[in-house]
Protein backbone atom coordinates (compact mmCIF):
# COMPACT_ATOMS: atom_id res chain seq x y z
CA UNK A 1 0.00 0.00 0.00
CA UNK A 2 1.36 3.42 -0.98
CA UNK A 3 2.01 5.77 1.94
CA UNK A 4 1.86 9.53 1.59
CA UNK A 5 2.84 12.58 3.61
CA UNK A 6 2.34 16.26 2.82
CA UNK A 7 3.81 19.52 4.11
CA UNK A 8 4.02 23.18 3.13
CA UNK A 9 7.37 24.91 2.75
CA UNK A 10 6.21 28.32 4.02
CA UNK A 11 7.09 31.48 2.15
CA UNK A 12 9.00 29.69 -0.62
CA UNK A 13 7.50 29.78 -4.12
CA UNK A 14 7.84 26.85 -6.48
CA UNK A 15 9.38 29.13 -9.12
CA UNK A 16 12.21 29.93 -6.71
CA UNK A 17 12.83 26.24 -6.03
CA UNK A 18 12.44 24.85 -9.54
CA UNK A 19 16.04 25.27 -10.77
CA UNK A 20 17.54 23.88 -7.57
CA UNK A 21 15.21 20.86 -7.68
CA UNK A 22 16.00 20.12 -11.33
CA UNK A 23 19.75 20.49 -10.70
CA UNK A 24 19.53 17.94 -7.88
CA UNK A 25 17.49 15.62 -10.10
CA UNK A 26 20.21 15.71 -12.76
CA UNK A 27 23.04 15.20 -10.27
CA UNK A 28 21.40 12.21 -8.57
CA UNK A 29 19.85 10.61 -11.64
CA UNK A 30 16.22 11.20 -10.61
CA UNK A 31 13.39 10.89 -13.13
CA UNK A 32 11.49 14.10 -13.93
CA UNK A 33 7.96 12.75 -14.42
CA UNK A 34 6.29 16.11 -14.99
CA UNK A 35 7.37 19.75 -15.05
CA UNK A 36 4.92 22.60 -15.60
CA UNK A 37 4.53 26.11 -14.10
CA UNK A 38 2.34 24.89 -11.23
CA UNK A 39 3.80 21.47 -10.43
CA UNK A 40 6.95 19.38 -10.52
CA UNK A 41 7.08 15.62 -9.94
CA UNK A 42 10.19 13.45 -9.50
CA UNK A 43 10.70 9.70 -9.27
CA UNK A 44 13.38 8.19 -7.02
CA UNK A 45 14.37 4.68 -5.96
CA UNK A 46 12.53 5.34 -2.69
CA UNK A 47 9.30 6.77 -4.10
CA UNK A 48 7.95 9.99 -5.54
CA UNK A 49 8.40 13.66 -4.62
CA UNK A 50 5.84 16.19 -5.88
CA UNK A 51 6.09 19.98 -5.56
CA UNK A 52 3.05 22.19 -6.21
CA UNK A 53 2.61 25.98 -6.25
CA UNK A 54 0.56 27.42 -3.37
CA UNK A 55 -0.23 31.03 -2.31
CA UNK A 56 1.43 30.50 1.10
CA UNK A 57 4.41 28.49 -0.10
CA UNK A 58 5.32 25.37 -2.00
CA UNK A 59 3.32 22.21 -1.14
CA UNK A 60 5.41 19.02 -0.96
CA UNK A 61 3.83 15.57 -1.25
CA UNK A 62 5.85 12.41 -0.75
CA UNK A 63 4.74 8.89 -1.75
CA UNK A 64 6.47 5.60 -0.96
CA UNK A 65 5.65 1.94 -0.49
CA UNK A 66 7.36 1.75 2.90
CA UNK A 67 7.54 3.98 5.95
CA UNK A 68 11.35 3.82 6.07
CA UNK A 69 11.50 5.04 2.46
CA UNK A 70 9.10 7.84 3.32
CA UNK A 71 11.43 8.95 6.12
CA UNK A 72 14.39 8.87 3.73
CA UNK A 73 12.45 11.16 1.36
CA UNK A 74 11.59 13.54 4.24
CA UNK A 75 15.25 13.74 5.24
CA UNK A 76 16.29 14.41 1.65
CA UNK A 77 13.72 17.18 1.14
CA UNK A 78 14.58 18.90 4.42
CA UNK A 79 18.34 18.63 3.84
CA UNK A 80 18.12 20.31 0.43
CA UNK A 81 15.48 22.82 1.54
CA UNK A 82 17.68 23.88 4.46
CA UNK A 83 20.46 24.81 2.03
CA UNK A 84 18.03 26.98 0.07
CA UNK A 85 15.72 28.36 2.81
CA UNK A 86 16.86 27.28 6.30
CA UNK A 87 14.10 29.04 8.26
CA UNK A 88 11.37 27.58 6.04
CA UNK A 89 12.88 24.10 6.34
CA UNK A 90 12.85 24.39 10.11
CA UNK A 91 9.21 25.56 10.10
CA UNK A 92 8.08 22.74 7.82
CA UNK A 93 5.47 20.39 9.35
CA UNK A 94 4.21 17.11 7.90
CA UNK A 95 0.62 15.89 8.19
CA UNK A 96 1.78 12.57 9.63
CA UNK A 97 3.11 13.75 12.99
CA UNK A 98 2.73 10.53 14.99
CA UNK A 99 6.40 9.62 15.12
CA UNK A 100 8.48 8.89 18.19
CA UNK A 101 11.59 6.92 19.02
CA UNK A 102 13.99 5.93 16.24
CA UNK A 103 13.38 7.20 12.68
CA UNK A 104 11.60 4.61 10.54
CA UNK A 105 14.73 4.06 8.43
CA UNK A 106 16.93 3.16 11.42
CA UNK A 107 16.98 0.06 13.60
CA UNK A 108 19.10 -1.40 16.37
CA UNK A 109 20.86 -4.74 15.90
CA UNK A 110 23.23 -6.75 18.06
CA UNK A 111 26.69 -8.04 17.24
CA UNK A 112 26.70 -11.82 16.94
CA UNK A 113 30.29 -12.42 15.85
CA UNK A 114 33.32 -10.96 14.06
CA UNK A 115 35.59 -13.23 12.00
CA UNK A 116 38.92 -12.25 10.41
CA UNK A 117 39.09 -13.35 6.77
CA UNK A 118 42.33 -14.37 5.07
CA UNK A 119 42.16 -11.36 2.75
CA UNK A 120 42.52 -8.23 4.88
CA UNK A 121 38.83 -8.01 5.78
CA UNK A 122 36.77 -8.63 8.90
CA UNK A 123 33.39 -10.33 8.47
CA UNK A 124 30.75 -9.02 10.89
CA UNK A 125 27.45 -10.75 11.60
CA UNK A 126 24.64 -8.79 13.26
CA UNK A 127 21.37 -10.24 14.58
CA UNK A 128 18.01 -8.48 14.23
CA UNK A 129 15.35 -7.43 11.76
CA UNK A 130 16.64 -7.50 8.17
CA UNK A 131 13.24 -7.40 6.45
CA UNK A 132 13.99 -4.06 4.75
CA UNK A 133 17.02 -5.40 2.89
CA UNK A 134 16.74 -6.64 -0.67
CA UNK A 135 18.37 -6.53 -4.09
CA UNK A 136 17.23 -2.95 -4.81
CA UNK A 137 19.27 -1.34 -2.02
CA UNK A 138 22.31 -3.07 -0.50
CA UNK A 139 24.17 -0.26 1.30
CA UNK A 140 23.60 0.99 4.84
CA UNK A 141 25.14 3.20 7.50
CA UNK A 142 26.64 1.57 10.57
CA UNK A 143 26.06 3.82 13.60
CA UNK A 144 28.82 3.48 16.22
CA UNK A 145 28.66 5.49 19.47
CA UNK A 146 31.85 6.98 20.92
CA UNK A 147 33.89 4.49 22.90
CA UNK A 148 33.19 4.62 26.62
CA UNK A 149 29.95 6.64 26.33
CA UNK A 150 26.37 5.51 26.77
CA UNK A 151 24.86 5.40 23.26
CA UNK A 152 22.52 8.19 22.23
CA UNK A 153 20.44 7.18 19.22
CA UNK A 154 18.76 9.47 16.65
CA UNK A 155 15.19 10.73 16.99
CA UNK A 156 12.76 12.60 14.73
CA UNK A 157 12.47 16.39 15.03
CA UNK A 158 9.34 18.53 14.89
CA UNK A 159 9.93 19.23 11.18
CA UNK A 160 10.16 15.50 10.41
CA UNK A 161 13.93 15.42 9.97
CA UNK A 162 16.18 12.85 11.60
CA UNK A 163 17.98 14.43 14.56
CA UNK A 164 21.42 12.88 14.93
CA UNK A 165 23.25 13.14 18.26
CA UNK A 166 25.97 15.79 18.24
CA UNK A 167 29.11 16.76 20.11
CA UNK A 168 30.53 14.08 22.39
CA UNK A 169 27.58 11.78 21.58
CA UNK A 170 27.95 12.01 17.78
CA UNK A 171 27.85 8.65 16.05
CA UNK A 172 30.45 7.42 13.58
CA UNK A 173 28.39 6.62 10.44
CA UNK A 174 30.45 4.78 7.80
CA UNK A 175 28.66 3.16 4.84
CA UNK A 176 28.90 -0.61 4.22
CA UNK A 177 27.43 -3.19 1.86
CA UNK A 178 25.19 -6.02 3.00
CA UNK A 179 27.07 -9.13 1.84
CA UNK A 180 23.98 -11.08 2.81
CA UNK A 181 20.76 -10.32 4.72
CA UNK A 182 18.51 -13.26 5.54
CA UNK A 183 17.13 -15.20 8.49
CA UNK A 184 17.53 -12.26 10.91
CA UNK A 185 21.25 -12.08 10.11
CA UNK A 186 23.04 -9.16 8.43
CA UNK A 187 26.56 -10.00 7.22
CA UNK A 188 29.04 -7.41 5.97
CA UNK A 189 32.79 -7.15 5.42
CA UNK A 190 35.03 -4.38 6.74
CA UNK A 191 38.21 -3.50 4.84
CA UNK A 192 40.87 -3.60 7.54
CA UNK A 193 42.46 -0.16 7.93
CA UNK A 194 45.09 -0.19 10.68
CA UNK A 195 44.06 2.47 13.20
CA UNK A 196 40.72 3.00 11.47
CA UNK A 197 37.83 3.71 13.83
CA UNK A 198 35.55 0.99 12.45
CA UNK A 199 38.39 -1.54 12.30
CA UNK A 200 39.26 -0.86 15.95
CA UNK A 201 35.59 -1.24 16.89
CA UNK A 202 35.25 -4.57 15.04
CA UNK A 203 38.46 -5.96 16.55
CA UNK A 204 37.38 -5.15 20.11
CA UNK A 205 33.56 -5.30 20.17
CA UNK A 206 31.86 -7.83 22.44
CA UNK A 207 29.04 -10.12 21.21
CA UNK A 208 25.67 -8.69 22.19
CA UNK A 209 26.73 -5.05 21.73
CA UNK A 210 23.99 -2.91 20.23
CA UNK A 211 24.64 -0.87 17.06
CA UNK A 212 22.50 1.29 14.80
CA UNK A 213 21.75 0.32 11.20
CA UNK A 214 20.40 3.17 9.03
CA UNK A 215 19.01 2.37 5.60
CA UNK A 216 19.27 0.42 3.39
CA UNK A 217 19.89 2.77 0.50
CA UNK A 218 22.22 3.55 -2.35
CA UNK A 219 22.58 1.33 -5.39
CA UNK A 220 21.19 -2.15 -5.82
CA UNK A 221 22.87 -5.32 -7.05
CA UNK A 222 20.77 -6.13 -10.14
CA UNK A 223 22.48 -5.21 -13.43
CA UNK A 224 21.72 -6.51 -16.92
CA UNK A 225 23.88 -6.66 -20.03
CA UNK A 226 27.62 -5.97 -20.04
CA UNK A 227 29.41 -4.46 -17.07
CA UNK A 228 32.73 -2.60 -17.22
CA UNK A 229 33.83 -2.09 -13.62
CA UNK A 230 36.87 -0.49 -11.96
CA UNK A 231 37.00 -0.82 -8.17
CA UNK A 232 39.36 -0.68 -5.21
CA UNK A 233 39.29 -2.84 -2.06
CA UNK A 234 36.46 -0.91 -0.44
CA UNK A 235 34.03 -2.00 -3.18
CA UNK A 236 35.00 -5.68 -3.31
CA UNK A 237 32.04 -6.80 -1.11
CA UNK A 238 29.56 -4.87 -3.27
CA UNK A 239 30.91 -6.43 -6.48
CA UNK A 240 30.83 -9.90 -4.92
CA UNK A 241 27.15 -9.34 -4.13
CA UNK A 242 26.47 -8.22 -7.73
CA UNK A 243 28.20 -11.26 -9.27
CA UNK A 244 26.22 -13.53 -6.97
CA UNK A 245 22.89 -11.87 -7.83
CA UNK A 246 23.40 -11.58 -11.62
CA UNK A 247 24.30 -14.94 -13.20
CA UNK A 248 23.50 -13.62 -16.68
CA UNK A 249 25.87 -10.66 -16.46
CA UNK A 250 28.78 -10.36 -18.90
CA UNK A 251 31.83 -8.09 -19.11
CA UNK A 252 34.94 -7.25 -17.13
CA UNK A 253 35.69 -6.21 -13.56
CA UNK A 254 39.05 -4.52 -12.98
CA UNK A 255 40.19 -4.95 -9.39
CA UNK A 256 42.78 -2.70 -7.76
CA UNK A 257 43.90 -4.46 -4.53
CA UNK A 258 46.13 -2.37 -2.31
CA UNK A 259 48.06 -5.41 -1.06
CA UNK A 260 48.55 -9.16 -1.57
CA UNK A 261 45.97 -10.01 1.11
CA UNK A 262 43.03 -8.11 -0.36
CA UNK A 263 43.82 -9.64 -3.76
CA UNK A 264 42.52 -12.89 -2.23
CA UNK A 265 39.05 -11.50 -1.46
CA UNK A 266 36.57 -14.36 -2.19
CA UNK A 267 34.57 -13.46 -5.30
CA UNK A 268 31.97 -15.99 -6.46
CA UNK A 269 32.80 -17.84 -9.67
CA UNK A 270 31.04 -16.27 -12.66
CA UNK A 271 31.23 -17.68 -16.20
CA UNK A 272 30.25 -14.44 -17.95
CA UNK A 273 32.48 -11.92 -16.15
CA UNK A 274 36.28 -11.77 -16.26
CA UNK A 275 38.13 -10.46 -13.20
CA UNK A 276 41.39 -8.62 -13.90
CA UNK A 277 43.65 -7.67 -10.98
CA UNK A 278 45.99 -4.68 -11.06
CA UNK A 279 48.23 -4.87 -8.01
CA UNK A 280 48.93 -1.63 -6.12
CA UNK A 281 47.71 0.47 -9.03
CA UNK A 282 44.87 2.27 -7.29
CA UNK A 283 46.06 5.68 -8.48
CA UNK A 284 45.16 4.60 -12.03
CA UNK A 285 41.50 3.67 -11.46
CA UNK A 286 40.00 6.90 -12.80
CA UNK A 287 42.34 7.13 -15.78
CA UNK A 288 41.86 3.46 -16.67
CA UNK A 289 38.08 3.74 -16.43
CA UNK A 290 38.02 6.82 -18.68
CA UNK A 291 40.32 5.20 -21.24
CA UNK A 292 38.10 2.10 -21.40
CA UNK A 293 34.82 4.07 -21.47
CA UNK A 294 32.26 2.38 -23.68
CA UNK A 295 28.67 3.65 -23.95
CA UNK A 296 27.60 0.12 -24.89
CA UNK A 297 28.57 -1.15 -21.43
CA UNK A 298 27.40 -0.37 -17.90
CA UNK A 299 30.23 1.58 -16.18
CA UNK A 300 30.57 0.63 -12.52
CA UNK A 301 33.21 2.47 -10.52
CA UNK A 302 33.64 2.75 -6.77
CA UNK A 303 36.68 4.05 -4.95
CA UNK A 304 38.30 7.35 -3.96
CA UNK A 305 36.28 10.48 -4.77
CA UNK A 306 38.60 12.01 -7.36
CA UNK A 307 38.39 8.85 -9.52
CA UNK A 308 34.59 8.85 -9.35
CA UNK A 309 34.44 12.56 -10.23
CA UNK A 310 36.72 12.03 -13.21
CA UNK A 311 34.69 9.17 -14.69
CA UNK A 312 31.36 10.89 -13.98
CA UNK A 313 32.45 13.90 -16.04
CA UNK A 314 33.73 11.69 -18.86
CA UNK A 315 30.52 9.64 -18.90
CA UNK A 316 28.38 12.76 -19.08
CA UNK A 317 30.55 14.22 -21.87
CA UNK A 318 30.13 10.97 -23.82
CA UNK A 319 26.36 11.35 -23.61
CA UNK A 320 25.89 8.53 -21.11
CA UNK A 321 22.69 8.51 -19.04
CA UNK A 322 23.08 8.61 -15.26
CA UNK A 323 20.70 5.64 -14.90
CA UNK A 324 22.94 3.55 -17.15
CA UNK A 325 25.95 3.77 -14.84
CA UNK A 326 26.98 3.42 -11.22
CA UNK A 327 29.81 5.81 -10.30
CA UNK A 328 30.34 6.34 -6.58
CA UNK A 329 32.88 7.74 -4.15
CA UNK A 330 33.30 5.21 -1.34
CA UNK A 331 35.95 7.28 0.44
CA UNK A 332 37.91 10.53 0.15
CA UNK A 333 41.64 11.07 0.55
Amino acid sequence: MTRQDTARLPGVALDALRRAILDQAEEHGLTVRSDDPCALRLGTVYGEMAFAADPEGCIITLSAEREDHLQTLRDSVIYHAAAFAPEAAQALRWQDRERSGLPANARLMRVERVEPLDCGFLRVTLAGDVSRFGAAAIHFRLGLPPQGRTPVWPTVGSNGATLWPKGEDALHLPVYTARSAAGRRLVFDIFRHEGGRTTTWAETVSPGTEVLIAGPGGGGCLIEGRILAHIDDTAFPAMARILEACPGLTGEVHLYPSNEATARYPFPAHRGVTLRRHMRAGARIGADACAALDTGSFPWLAGERRHADRLRKAWKAAGGASKQAYIAAYWQA
